[in-house]
């Protein structure tokens, strides 16, 4: 893959404004799956864009610009988790506007996914989430810092536990209470 500078030690405003709109889908699922309310998506969201401008000048251009926002976003939103950890506080899930024309079976999944990958530790959460944008190894290895080995046995281990958690869930739902 070319990788793409961004233009001059600091971009501008409108190259700043065009690179957050190439990359909303990117900032929206990160944003989402750290999210637990409507609410607390736009802060992570209004967060990592803050952080991007703030951080602008740290694209040194070795990696796509897309892997850039992934770095960023991920690292905001880890670092919100860990804050809200320690204040105890944590939210249901609740629709977003966006999937309120779903179908309802389609929506209960996405829910279930949602909560399955949510258990996740806050690392596992983001290789997975790089994982399923379909990112090679080799991006996501670039990303999270970690060895392209490494990284595949470790999305291997959280696959497998998605699967297993999934298992049990359908299990507790089939049994009853």
């Amino acid at each position: 893959m070319k990788t793409t500078a961004l233009p001059d030690d600091i971009i501008t405003e409108k190259d700043f404004l065009a690179l957050v709109h190439r990359s909303k889908g990117i900032i929206t699922k990160i944003c989402w799956y750290y999210a637990h309310d409507a609410a607390e998506y736009e802060d992570l969201r209004q967060d990592v864009l803050a952080a991007m401008w703030y951080a602008r000048s740290s694209f040194r251009g070795e990696a796509a610009p897309s892997s850039w926002v992934y770095r960023v976003a991920l690292n905001t939103c880890i670092s919100a988790l860990r804050r809200e950890k320690r204040r105890g506080e944590r939210v249901a899930l609740e629709n977003m506007p966006e999937m309120a024309a779903e179908e309802s079976a389609a929506l209960e999944r996405y829910r279930e996914m949602h909560a399955l990958i949510d258990r996740l530790r806050s690392d596992d959460k983001a290789i997975i989430l790089l994982w399923l944008d379909d990112l090679p190894y080799e991006e996501i290895a670039a990303i999270t810092g970690m060895p392209r080995n490494t990284l595949a046995t470790r999305l291997r281990r959280i696959k497998q536990r998605l699967v297993e958690s999934s298992r049990k869930s359908a299990f507790l739902k089939i049994s009853g209470p």
